[in-house]
């Protein structure tokens, strides 16, 4: 389960390798999940695409704010 700050911000588990969801990316930049997939189709943030579904690494979204374990 993802770990909440005091300010009840998601963090992405340093040792959690399950892929994050467009939402759960969302919610960790603090954006909306429009702009996470604009960013995905501009190539800003790397994502595989499942049918009809965005996953995306723990690690290199935490990379995208220098937060990278």
């Amino acid at each position: 389960m993802d770990e909440m700050t005091a300010a009840g911000d998601v963090v992405a588990p340093a040792g959690d390798l399950r892929p994050m969801r467009t939402r759960d990316v969302a919610e960790y930049l603090g954006l909306s999940e429009r702009q996470v997939l604009r960013m995905v189709h501009d190539g800003r943030i790397p994502a595989t695409k499942f049918g009809h579904n965005w996953f995306f690494s723990p690690r290199r979204v935490a990379g995208l704010v220098g937060m990278d374990r």
